[in-house]
């Protein structure tokens, strides 16, 4: 199955989820909670059971815009920044409605991944590094429609959830912008009997 985020399907990082779904606490986040408020560092990694969690970065007028998603059955932390670094988070994970999640402590990944090969770090951080590359490219030489299109082809039930507002701001367009969008891919649907 397509995933928005391509590089959780990679089977290395199978069984860091394994060990999470079996070892880890259910949670449920109400909208609106943070699994990491910007400029902490991230205790979590989590599995979306159901819901969604928006990765938000404040602009320099205050507000703030969404810079990624974690749908259903997605793995959410702040890889680079609090694993990798142990540095404060440079964005807010923010559950964008109730969320239901089974989460373990940021550490006992890193004594997972240890256990695993000893070049887990190396690989999972390439892996990421491609996926964050192809995203950056893609707003340079794709339209917000094109942009948009690619979500609903990777995660077409989760991405109905988000809110609208969300998605504009995800796709760096105004809400009206976005309904425009979302009207033009309306059109484009073959018509059932």
């Amino acid at each position: 199955m397509a995933q928005l985020n391509d590089f959780l399907d990679l089977t290395k990082l199978e069984p860091v989820r394994q060990y999470c779904m079996e070892h880890g606490e259910h949670y449920r986040y109400a909208k609106g909670e943070c699994l990491v408020e910007q400029g902490n560092i991230c205790r979590w990694f989590a599995v979306v059971r159901s819901g969604y969690f928006k990765f938000c970065a404040t602009a320099s007028d205050g507000s703030l815009r969404v810079t990624g998603f974690s749908l259903s059955n997605d793995m959410v932390t702040d890889y680079v920044r609090s694993f990798l670094l142990g540095k404060p988070c440079l964005t807010s994970i923010i559950a964008g409605m109730e969320t239901d999640v089974v989460r373990i402590p940021l550490n006992a990944v890193r004594e997972i991944g240890l256990s695993l090969a000893p070049n887990f770090f190396e690989y999972s951080t390439s892996i990421l590094l491609d996926e964050a590359y192809r995203r950056y490219l893609n707003l340079y030489t794709k339209t917000p429609l094109e942009r948009y299109r690619h979500l609903l082809s990777h995660c077409p039930r989760d991405i109905n959830q988000v809110a609208l507002n969300e998605l504009a701001s995800y796709l760096q367009v105004s809400r009206r912008q976005f309904l425009r969008i979302r009207d033009e891919i309306m059109k484009e649907k073959p018509k059932h009997p």
